[in-house]
């Protein structure tokens, strides 16, 4: 009776005799062997944990339902069911193993039979006995088992292997629901996600695997399989020519052979030139007659950017592909998405998160973290401050530990007389005792609005904590520090500074040449810690130099690199457009845009953000055109700006022009040697026409001259 089973499936059945006999039981039927299968065989024991079903569930079960005999019965005897179930899983073995049965054979048996103990307790136990069958079925079919040894399965991965019942991705449907559509079409059946990066095209894969896995699709859809291939690994070790072909063409074959395999392609553009070394064909031309035949079906997904760059150029495999486009969550969606996921963090970090958290990580994420998309932004933001919250928890543990370490050593110290080290050990329990104290009162087990900004300005290097007086006061400080005879034109630029406002903040600095303008918007950029890009404005007098700030056009160049790329990585920045009068009238309305909307969209149509920049302007012309009489005069700036550049600018500064008073303080303060022609020194730097610059050049030079003497 056991020659058609292997060690495993001997020892499962050995054990539901050994299962029957110690429940007492006259004989040996379906639910003891479900018992031993659920016992022994991690395969079938996993896929009836999904169903809520393990060994100790059903064998209480089994007890409540059936009950224990008082007498042992020595002789196993199978029941008339079992027998059939055995006789079931023979005849399945030879249709798909060779004739040798497995667990997976056994379990499946017990439920096409449909009858007997197992299956009453089964339905006891509210198990959906049809979902549970397919899923058995799916495992043990014959072009499942061909499958492991497929070259597609050996390059490419099963994307249903690791889902689970539940749903993966909210608030999607409409996507999904297209992309079955298009599956199921006669033609043109490829669906081809296009979306920003972290929208969730991949998830949106992976629940469409789900729902093939638990038949939640149509039944033309039900037993078929998707596989992740990588273009990487596809092309990974074919070093002569033909065998990246061959091995395509291969995957191809069995794709068409097997009728129950969907390709997934991730980052699809890269098979636009994939395998394309110099005699060899390009992966792209291989599938396009099989695409166009519609003899494979394959879901693609790319980025917009992308697929403009080498996609669309290429219409031939353009037309094969159905476009889904994939956009950004909305904040409603959002907030269903926070909900779906938090669990499975809470559970994961053993962390509560609360309402108010999941508000916090929705605005700060939307505020701070621009230059990302939704969900994969926030979730990440969720997953970050989890995992520090649980090293802050660690930490104190590991604080409390060392506190008793040191009160022994302390004691230790006194009974030995050693007071000396015994005072060390008592100021260390008091270091250590305040640490705990602060951190008890900075967070609790709960995650806080500050564990969020932290977690923020480690991800942007910029500050979002810190009180706006205190950093205006240090930059103040800094200001008076470093400028000559502006304390003034500072006061005014420290009263106009707003820094927790949502919008970038817009500064023309007005003035004659070496006053402190262009110092000013660096000492702002080291002070505040942004990016400091500084734009010559005088290289940009021509209508095409617009190009050099957000790239060229793709008709021209796609590959340019272009000034305000920059902010992809630093968003936070402080922008100065120096020389702003000699820009050219295109590159002027640019700045229009980004003064009023606080953004401008590059020539790859991404959305370049202004938000949190600090943007100086300088002048040195205007501030020689002045109107009115007597002592009271106004700058004119008609002359050089439109009435609509102006008005978007926040705050116009007129720097102070630089008097013989405020040079001879800066001489006195920096020159070392005094005894010199203090008045030829200052005719010599020409401070009316260029402000302190020459004249500190002048003084230094002076100063290394006296340095050499004295060596």
């Amino acid at each position: 009776m056991f020659h058609n089973y292997g060690f495993e499936v001997a020892t499962i059945l050995k054990d539901a005799e050994n299962i029957r006999y110690k429940l007492k039981h006259p004989y040996v039927g379906t639910e003891h062997l479900l018992l031993a299968l659920l016992k022994s065989s991690e395969e079938v024991a996993d896929l009836f944990k999904e169903y809520g079903v393990t060994y100790d569930s059903f064998k209480e079960e089994l007890i409540n339902v059936i009950g224990q005999a008082s007498n042992y019965q020595e002789i196993n005897l199978y029941t008339p069911m079992l027998k059939k179930v055995i006789e079931l899983a023979n005849l399945d073995s030879v249709d798909n193993n060779n004739g040798l049965v497995t667990p997976l054979h056994l379990a499946l048996a017990i439920l096409e039979e449909g009858e007997g103990v197992a299956i009453q307790i089964l339905l006891v136990m509210d198990v959906s006995l049809n979902d549970l069958y397919f899923d058995l079925k799916k495992n043990v079919l014959p072009k499942n088992k061909r499958n492991k040894n497929l070259e597609v399965l050996k390059i490419g991965v099963s994307m249903s292997q690791n889902v689970k019942k539940e749903k993966v991705i909210v608030g999607r449907d409409k996507e999904i629901n297209y992309m079955i559509e298009t599956l199921l079409r006669k033609q043109k059946n490829n669906p081809l996600l296009i979306g920003k990066a972290g929208v969730g095209k991949t998830a949106l894969v992976e629940e469409l695997a789900r729902r093939i896995k638990y038949h939640e699709v149509p039944s033309l859809l039900d037993n078929m399989e998707i596989v992740l291939l990588e273009m990487g690994a596809l092309v990974a070790g074919t070093k002569y020519r033909g065998e990246f072909e061959e091995r395509l063409n291969k995957i191809i074959k069995e794709v068409i052979r097997e009728k129950n395999i969907i390709l997934f392609i991730d980052e699809i553009h890269s098979m636009v030139n994939a395998g394309g070394a110099e005699g060899a064909i390009a992966a792209a031309d291989i599938l396009k007659p099989y695409l166009a035949r519609g003899e494979l079906k394959v879901i693609g997904a790319t980025t917009l950017s992308e697929y403009h760059e080498f996609l669309e150029k290429d219409k031939a495999l353009d037309r094969r592909f159905e476009k889904i486009m994939i956009e950004e969550p909305d904040d409603a969606m959002m907030k269903n998405i926070i909900n779906a996921v938090v669990p499975s963090f809470e559970k994961y970090y053993d962390i509560e998160i609360s309402e108010d958290n999941k508000a916090s990580f929705l605005k700060y994420s939307k505020e701070y973290l621009f230059n990302k998309n939704n969900p994969d932004k926030t979730i990440d933001l969720i997953d970050s401050v989890c995992a520090r919250k649980k090293v802050k928890v660690a930490n104190m543990q590991n604080s409390l530990n060392n506190l008793n370490i040191i009160k022994e050593k302390k004691v230790k110290s006194l009974k030995n007389g050693n007071y000396k080290e015994a005072l060390k050990e008592a100021i260390n329990e008091d270091e250590i005792r305040q640490q705990i104290i602060n951190h008890k009162n900075k967070s609790s087990d709960f995650l806080t609005d500050e564990d969020i900004l932290e977690m923020i300005e480690s991800k942007t290097n910029f500050w979002v904590k810190k009180d706006e007086k205190v950093v205006l006061n240090n930059l103040k400080r800094k200001l008076l520090d470093t400028l000559v005879g502006q304390d003034d034109v500072i006061l005014k630029l420290i009263d106009s500074f707003n820094l927790n406002v949502q919008k970038n903040q817009s500064f023309l600095l007005v003035g004659g040449s070496g006053v402190g303008k262009t110092e000013t918007v660096k000492v702002v950029s080291n002070v505040l810690k942004t990016e400091f890009i500084r734009i010559d404005m005088s290289e940009y007098n021509t209508a095409e130099s617009v190009y050099k700030l957000i790239g060229m056009p793709f008709n021209y160049s796609n590959k340019s690199e272009y000034v305000f790329q920059k902010l992809k990585d630093h968003p936070y920045a402080t922008i100065l457009f120096d020389e702003i009068e000699k820009a050219h009238p295109k590159v002027l309305n640019l700045l229009l845009q980004i003064l009023d909307e606080s953004y401008v969209t590059d020539s790859i149509g991404d959305v370049i953000h202004f938000d949190h920049c600090y943007i100086f302007m300088t002048s040195n012309a205007v501030g020689k055109e002045t109107i009115g009489f007597g002592d009271v005069k106004k700058t004119s700036f008609d002359n050089f700006f439109s009435k609509e550049f102006l008005g978007r600018i926040d705050t116009v500064i007129q720097y102070n022009s630089i008097s013989k008073d405020v040079a001879l303080k800066y001489i006195n303060d920096h020159l070392i040697n005094k005894d010199v022609d203090l008045e030829k020194l200052l005719l010599d730097s020409e401070i009316e026409k260029f402000g302190i610059r020459n004249l500190k050049n002048n003084i230094n030079k002076l100063n290394k001259k006296n340095s050499v003497i004295n060596i």
